[in-house]
């Protein structure tokens, strides 16, 4: 960047001039005359202090309009110095404001490159555009040309590097994006369970250990065997049915016999013997086979004796906890791009 002209030079050569001129003509202190024998009864009057700089913190655009004044009265040591103070992470006057760091770095650089320090206002311009990769080329206005086109070398030079930033930070938010639906799915997944769960109502059915003990197969359909205590139930009524027919049938047997002897008739001995004797038979098979069967069943029962069974059944949850309508998840895609006067991040997504 050029240096001051050759008339703001002249202008501060005659400004000196005149400060100097006054500190001739300007009539020596009162301590100076009683010295030189002027005035020997005189007392000196006591010296006035300087109005010390105020201490006070100025706001980040307060700070900002200083240091830019600064540069454009051509001050642009002094303007370095004082903006790599306010950007001294270990200084009191930190500036704050990220688009106020931007503007003070750019001004930075303008004022290095205004005392010659090309290389050094590389790094002010740097950490600009890798706190903004979409930063914009300064102000044409405010900032002369070199200025503008050192930030276009150092961007040009950064480009790789800002690509490869923009694609960490987009796989890094897919990344948590897949996080945060992996997380939603679980809590969805999560509520639902809970919500079926919500739904289900357990009903306890205890059993009685004295049903057990009724034949029939009441035991075991009880216990929910219900094949076993069919085949029970079927097989101790067909045998006490038999038994009981033998029965009945021996004592018809037996007043038939008897009336036609009344009667006058003849019976004949040998075969109703014959035939009692069979129907007995097969009322005592009969009979103790419903008693062996019966036993074994309730013993079975008892020893396959189950206390109690839990029945679930579906309810109705209430009003307000039911459960809420699935959505779709969101779709949401991010890619940078970069032209002639910059670069971008172009967000798609669908909802």
């Amino acid at each position: 960047m050029p240096g001051p002209g050759p008339g703001f030079r002249m202008q501060r050569f005659l400004s000196a001039a005149a400060i100097a001129c006054l500190g001739v003509l300007r009539p020596a202190p009162a301590g100076a005359q009683a010295a030189d024998g002027h005035q020997p009864g005189a007392t000196a009057k006591p010296s006035v202090p300087a109005p010390k700089k105020s201490s006070a913190l100025l706001s980040d655009e307060a700070e900002l309009t200083r240091v830019a004044g600064l540069y454009e009265s051509g001050k642009y040591r002094e303007c370095s110095t004082e903006i790599e103070r306010l950007l001294d992470p270990t200084g009191h006057t930190l500036l704050r404001q990220p688009a106020i760091v931007e503007s003070a770095r750019v001004y930075w650089a303008a004022c290095l490159l205004g005392v010659g320090e090309s290389e050094a206002a590389d790094a002010p311009l740097r950490a600009a555009i890798h706190e903004n990769p979409q930063m914009k080329p300064p102000d044409s206005l405010v900032f002369p040309q070199p200025v503008i086109e050192r930030f276009l070398k150092v961007r040009d030079s950064l480009i790789n590097e800002i690509r490869a930033a923009e694609q960490a930070r987009i796989r890094q938010a897919q990344a948590d994006a897949r996080l945060r639906q992996q997380s939603l799915e679980r809590d969805r997944n999560r509520m639902l369970a809970l919500e079926k769960l919500a739904e289900q109502e357990t009903i306890v059915i205890r059993n009685r250990r004295w049903l057990a003990a009724l034949p029939f197969g009441v035991g075991q359909f009880q216990n929910r065997e219900t094949g076993l205590g069919a085949t029970l139930l079927v097989s101790e009524v067909l045998l006490g049915a038999a038994s009981l027919t033998a029965v009945i049938v021996q004592g018809k047997l037996a007043t038939q016999a008897d009336e036609l002897i009344r009667a006058g008739g003849t019976v004949d001995d040998e075969r109703l013997q014959q035939s009692q004797r069979a129907w007995g038979t097969v009322k005592t098979v009969s009979f103790w086979a419903f008693v062996a069967v019966a036993a074994g069943g309730i013993a079975h029962a008892q020893l396959e004796f189950v206390p109690e069974f839990r029945e679930y059944q579906r309810r109705p949850l209430p009003p307000g906890l039911g459960p809420s309508p699935a959505q779709k998840p969101a779709d949401v895609s991010a890619l940078p791009y970069f032209d002639q006067r910059g670069g971008g991040l172009s967000v798609t997504g669908r909802f």
